[in-house]
């Protein structure tokens, strides 16, 4: 078993986790892969608010917490530790560190009955601003305040604000899978029903817009598709929608070579050339490349599942007999079931974003 000592010794295998926190997976050492250089890209559109499609599990929820932790004001004395070896590390931009971060999702929001969810909606957003008045004490100065989480949360939302405003400071607002739930929503015959979870997001998206008009905030969105979900936000009609945007195509997934560079670092340079072209040919044989663009110059494989995939192999890499031919070495590395989570996205999915046809 010589050959496969030296196999072993080659080996580098990465820690793959299924991480959605960016400060947490670099703090374990964990696989990232480097999509920093998007910040300037995104920096570069001039704009005061972001909403970002695609299907779940493609990378969404680390993106948003990857930019919330690079504008975060709180990282200037870590930004080297969390950046280290990324792009930005060495390119960063004027708005690096400074910001106040707060961050938001729908996802957990119940929408079945209107009364729990308003409740909820309240709570969590309480719960938030709470949260961030703790967090940024020090950068609020003779502006912090308590807040009391009996009172309206909009109303709490609009003092945050404006303490934000007072201390000089500016705000990030992040809000990760902003559409979660609200299907469902949509699904009440009850026109009544409708209109009382609509106010809540009217209301709390009219004191986003106003915090941009005045240059208070910046905001970052992200979501599987915006289809039927204007009616909750009218009017916040500033955001500018990513997937619109040619040179974005790949901000979200895997390019193949992006596969091949991580089985690279995977296999180490002793392991057989044919064993890591059969195991790419695999994985591109039953994980399809997406096209989220018209103009989009290759597919784009799901994140999740590709990690996946490379995680499981990563299991079996060291117990095989690197004497047998290659075929069988293949067939044993491959043989393990299917991600369950990563269901692929919808054919009329693809067709609306390829086309354009996402309505915002």
């Amino acid at each position: 078993m010589a050959f496969n000592k030296i196999i072993q010794d080659s080996l580098r295998l990465p820690k793959i986790f299924s991480i959605g926190s960016f400060n947490e997976l670099r703090e374990v050492g964990g696989y990232y892969l480097d999509k920093t250089h998007f910040i300037s890209k995104i920096e570069d559109l001039n704009v005061r608010s972001i909403i970002s499609l695609s299907p779940r599990r493609f990378g969404k929820t680390l993106f948003c917490s990857t930019l919330a932790s690079y504008y975060n004001i709180k990282n200037k004395e870590k930004f080297k530790q969390l950046f280290s070896n990324l792009y930005i590390e060495k390119n960063p931009t004027p708005l690096a560190t400074s910001f106040l971060i707060f961050n938001f999702t729908f996802y957990l929001l119940p929408t079945s009955k209107t009364d729990i969810f308003n409740y909820e909606f309240h709570s969590f957003l309480n719960s938030e601003i709470f949260m961030f008045m703790h967090r940024y004490k020090q950068e609020l100065g003779n502006y912090y305040f308590r807040i009391n989480e009996k009172t309206n949360a909009l109303t709490n939302f609009l003092k945050l604000l404006k303490a934000v405003q007072s201390s000089g400071h500016k705000i990030y607002v992040f809000i990760d899978e902003y559409d979660a739930n609200i299907k469902e929503a949509l699904r009440y015959k009850t026109v009544s029903k409708i209109k009382l979870i609509e106010s809540s997001f009217k209301q709390f998206y009219s004191c986003l817009k106003t915090a941009c008009d005045k240059d208070i905030a910046y905001v970052f969105q992200t979501g599987v598709t915006s289809v039927d979900i204007a009616e909750f936000t009218t009017g916040f009609n500033i955001s500018t929608d990513l997937i619109l945007k040619e040179k974005f195509w790949n901000l979200y997934g895997f390019k193949k070579s992006e596969i091949e560079s991580l089985l690279d670092n995977v296999f180490g340079n002793n392991f057989p050339s044919n064993i890591k072209e059969g195991i790419i040919k695999w994985l591109y044989e039953n994980n399809e490349g997406y096209f989220f663009s018209p103009n989009q110059p290759e597919g784009i494989f799901n994140s999740s599942r590709i990690l996946y995939y490379i995680h499981e192999l990563i299991g079996k890499i060291e117990d095989i007999d690197y004497s047998n031919d290659t075929s069988t070495i293949i067939r044993k590395l491959t043989r393990f079931p299917p991600d369950p989570n990563t269901l692929p996205p919808s054919d009329k999915y693809l067709e609306l974003l390829k086309n354009n046809k996402v309505e915002t």
